[in-house]
């Protein structure tokens, strides 16, 4: 009886509104983090630029940016970005990206071996872990 009660409920709950039961879980769907921080690169004499494209509902945080040439980290210049304070269950008051970020940084010598490292979360809940890439 329980189970027969328990299906029909849920045939009900699904032909009910199907439209937005499907919608709901396409939602809930975590894209790859490739897909959500999108990060272009270039170079313009020694200086690098990069930049991120952040997908709508994800944010990055900005103390995760560092950038190291073999463990010697590299200071960079925040060129242009959606910067903004933001309380973190975690990190407590800290501040987030939104949208974009462009960062530059110079590099005098001729051989680069830079790494970028970055994490950012979902307005969801869902936190990255910390992804790099390299320079090149």
């Amino acid at each position: 009886m329980k189970k027969t009660l328990f299906l029909i409920l849920f045939i009900a709950l699904i032909e009910g509104d199907e439209s937005y039961n499907f919608q709901y879980l396409k939602n809930e769907r975590i894209l790859p983090a490739d897909e959500v921080f999108i990060v272009t690169q270039k170079k313009e004499g020694d200086v690098h630029l990069i930049n991120w494209d952040i997908k709508e509902n994800y944010y990055l945080y900005l103390h995760s940016i560092v950038l190291k040439e073999n463990q010697k980290v590299i200071n960079f210049d925040i060129e242009d970005g959606n910067i903004s304070n933001y309380e973190d269950e975690f990190f407590g008051e800290t501040k987030i990206i939104r949208d974009f970020l462009n960062i530059s940084f110079s590099n005098a010598s001729k051989k680069i071996n830079v790494k970028v490292f970055y994490q950012g979360c979902s307005e969801k809940g869902f936190c990255y872990p910390v992804k790099s890439i390299n320079i090149l």
